[in-house]
């Protein structure tokens, strides 16, 4: 995508280098425009080693070099350029001229001229200011556009030692959010998505896992949150603190179910109103019987009892209406079409994605599956089984989301 990184005199406008830096790194087009305050903090020049396009300072509006040979105004063509116009951070004093109208820069100008095209501001401030009524007032009467959604900064130690809200979000949270927010696009559709491993407790110091990292539940949760739909993830105890990163869209809800038990609990109260149920989850398949205190070595014998623990999938399987769909992911040992059509015929699914897995320790020497960006990847459905593909998790997060919608994904 195309990117217009708008940098505004907040302290935290040093932190918006490493935010350019990581856009481009992902791949994207950015473009850099800084204000008055903005040149106070940072210099210009430093955005040309990161391999941004172009830098703008307050005044270029005037200036016909940085024109095109075909324009002759430099905010339209900008706005013309860009995808999205992101301004990260934004102080109290530009998130006021954006919502007075002023134009007395060229990001004034530019943001109101950025008719339906998408916005995304990250306000950063003292919490005096972010919280003074004027402030909310401006925030407010932003957030009425369509176009536009206004990230509330977070609650830390602020750079002038005090401690509430106003901190600008980590940089890794920010490009996230950059990559998944789309404020028109607004689906009424709902997805829980279960990411990472779920544990299960022997004592108060030991509990039985295994190396899911939950990369794939959060791929996936992008996916659709890019796509305008509401996301649910239900974290396992181990589960990337990536996944924090989503807490600031509107549209994501994140709850933490470290044991099978409690997000068994969970997924049972949210999926009546979900329409789309995604177990990309490792759960853990036993459960011990637990004491209260640490067992002690001289204790344990040559085995600990145990029974099965909750089977999620086949609880959410029984409250599935007509309206709602579930993909179940498989990870397997012998990825065959005799395994994969055996677990469809015991759960059958809307959708089984399957892959092959090994935590490094037993069997094959490498680890595969678990904590990887890619892999080979089945999708099997009532009707026949495809692949595998090789692919990225991300793109297995943009192929369910184009199966859910109906085009041909495979």
């Amino acid at each position: 995508m195309k990117y217009l990184l708008g940098i505004t005199g907040s302290i935290a406008s040093y932190k918006s280098i490493d935010v350019a830096r990581q856009l481009v790194k992902n791949g994207h087009e950015v473009r850099v425009v800084l204000t008055q305050g903005a040149l106070e903090f940072i210099k210009p020049e430093v955005f040309r080693y990161l391999g941004v396009l172009d830098t703008y300072l307050p005044t270029d509006d005037f200036v016909p070099s940085k024109l095109s040979k075909d324009s002759t105004v430099l905010h339209i063509e900008l706005f013309k350029w860009a995808d999205k116009l992101v301004v990260a951070p934004l102080s109290a004093n530009t998130l006021s001229r954006f919502a007075l109208g002023l134009t007395n820069d060229l990001l004034g100008s530019l943001f109101l001229a950025w008719e339906k095209k998408p916005v995304l501001l990250f306000p950063a401030m003292n919490t005096v200011m972010w919280n003074d009524p004027t402030t909310q007032e401006h925030v407010r009467k932003l957030g009425l556009r369509p176009n536009v959604a206004v990230v509330n900064p977070v609650a830390g130690l602020l750079a002038c030692g005090d401690i509430g809200s106003g901190k600008f979000p980590e940089v890794a949270a920010v490009t996230d959010l950059i990559e998944t927010l789309e404020p028109q696009l607004k689906k009424n559709k709902s997805v829980i998505v279960t990411a990472g491993a779920t544990a299960s407790p022997i004592d108060p110091v030991r509990y039985l896992t295994n190396p899911s990292s939950g990369k794939m539940g959060i791929s996936v949760a992008k996916a659709f949150l890019r796509s305008g739909y509401r996301v649910t993830v239900l974290a396992g105890h181990e589960c990337s603190p990536e996944v924090e990163n989503l807490r600031g869209h509107p549209g994501f809800e994140l709850h933490r179910t470290p044991t099978t038990e409690l997000m068994k609990q969970k997924a049972v109260d949210l999926f009546p109103a979900a329409d789309l149920y995604i177990s990309t989850g490792a759960i853990a398949d036993i459960e011990f019987e637990t004491t209260q205190t640490k067992i002690k070595k001289e204790a344990f014998g040559s085995s600990l009892p145990f029974r099965q623990a909750a089977d999620i999938l086949q609880h959410v399987l029984k409250l599935k209406k007509p309206r709602q769909k579930i993909v179940s992911f498989a990870a397997e040992t012998e990825t065959t079409r005799e395994v994969f059509a055996e677990k469809m015929n015991r759960k059958p699914v809307d959708l089984m994605v399957g892959n092959k897995v090994s935590n490094g320790l037993i069997g094959a020497p490498e680890v595969r599956g678990f904590k990887a960006d890619d892999g080979e990847y089945f999708f099997v459905e009532p009707e026949g089984i495809h692949g595998p593909y090789p692919l990225t998790k991300k793109q297995v997060g943009e192929k369910l989301v184009a199966w859910f919608e109906g085009a041909q994904a495979w």
